[in-house]
């Protein structure tokens, strides 16, 4: 309630209701967005036609969010001719939400997706791209932690972004892939440098080899890579060097992370442990043992989910059968074996070997 010039009460014209621009008016009519269900109070005779402008102009930012993963940028708002105090509505409201700075928006209450976070804090870090363990979880590459989403930017200046860790990095040619819908993200090559600052040598080991196994990248081009940037002083050079461009060439690739852990704890214990031994079976088909001691014909398999199916475990009994036909014994383990109880079912592998090294005898290399 206001007053009038005599001081008498006189009734407030009422607000707009929710979203609407327009002036209120004491006869204004009610229309609902399609887009956002909100309630609109018009003045007479305008409601459809306004509505109807109303309506095409979320379609069209509804359309452009569908494109990048539900993400609509300030420009975006600016060329729809939303303005300011419209936008701050619809944040109000929850039609939209700020992802970063005000400069980048999300459609809804919906999480984004990996691609989205990338091409959000692309858009508001200009020049950078997505790295390290955010580059690592985008290549889907095993046991890298996830966290905040990381981009790298060639600049004296990072800015502080709520959410994002900038990092500045002297790369000259930085090798980045472009994703359709915006965004930018280290190649899987440039991702295995930049996480072997922070990781330790068996997980960079396992990553690399995760790489390798899923064709990300070939050992050429991770050396290749490698090769170029390293250099005295750059963060993860030395890790790098020493646990991938350091790898053995004639070292088979363990298929999948149990795998090269046990392979490397047995071999910590043994250097005679080998990594996919090729094992030619009867009938002359081919079998690799996850790891073996091949002078005394004892193998090692790691058992995944995959195993686990009746046909799987058929078919491992069958080749293990054929294994045996030629003196060989296979133990088996499963994955969940390796990961909580290593320290025992390494002491049992061992021991194991222990008793085949009688009936093989011979020198101790």
């Amino acid at each position: 309630m206001g007053r009038g010039g005599d001081g008498a009460k006189v009734p407030t014209p009422p607000r707009p209701s929710r979203l609407c621009p327009l002036s209120a008016h004491p006869e204004a009519q009610r229309a609902v967005c399609e887009f956002c269900a909100s309630e609109w109070e018009l003045p007479p005779g305008c409601a459809k036609s306004h509505m109807d402008s109303v309506n095409r102009t979320f379609a069209a930012l509804t359309q452009i969010a569908d494109q990048r993963g539900g993400l609509v940028l300030l420009e975006d708002f600016e060329r729809l001719g939303i303005s300011r105090s419209t936008r701050q509505r619809l944040v109000a409201d929850g039609v939209v939400r700020r992802v970063h700075r005000g400069t980048v928006f999300a459609l809804g209450r919906s999480p984004l997706d990996i691609r989205a976070e990338i091409a959000g804090a692309c858009w508001a870090v200009p020049g950078s791209w997505a790295s390290g363990n955010t580059a690592a979880e985008y290549w889907g590459i095993r046991r890298i932690p996830r966290g905040r989403v990381e981009v790298s930017v060639q600049s004296d200046r990072c800015p502080r972004l709520s959410g994002v860790r900038v990092r500045r990095t002297n790369l000259m040619e930085p090798d980045v892939i472009h994703l359709v819908g915006g965004g930018i993200v280290s190649s899987p090559a440039q991702t295995l440098f930049e996480i072997s600052h922070e990781t330790d040598d068996r997980t960079l080991l396992s990553a690399f080899e995760d790489c390798v196994n899923r064709d990300l990248a070939t050992v050429a081009e991770i050396r290749a890579f490698g090769s170029r940037v390293i250099k005295m002083g750059r963060p993860g050079s030395a890790r790098f060097r020493r646990v991938i461009l350091g790898r053995p060439d004639e070292l088979p690739f363990a298929m999948s992370h149990p795998e090269l852990v046990l392979a490397k704890a047995l071999e910590a214990d043994d250097s005679r442990w080998r990594r996919q031994h090729r094992l030619l079976l009867p009938g002359g088909t081919a079998a690799y043992i996850d790891v073996a001691r091949p002078e005394i014909k004892l193998g090692v398999e790691v058992d995944g989910a995959v195993h686990e199916s009746p046909l799987a475990i058929a078919s491992d009994k069958r080749r293990d059968v054929m294994a045996a036909q030629i003196g060989w014994h296979i133990l088996r383990c499963t994955t969940d074996d390796v990961q909580s109880h290593l320290r025992s079912l390494v002491a049992q592998i061992l021991e194991a070997a222990k008793a085949r090294q009688s009936q093989f005898p011979g020198p101790r290399t």
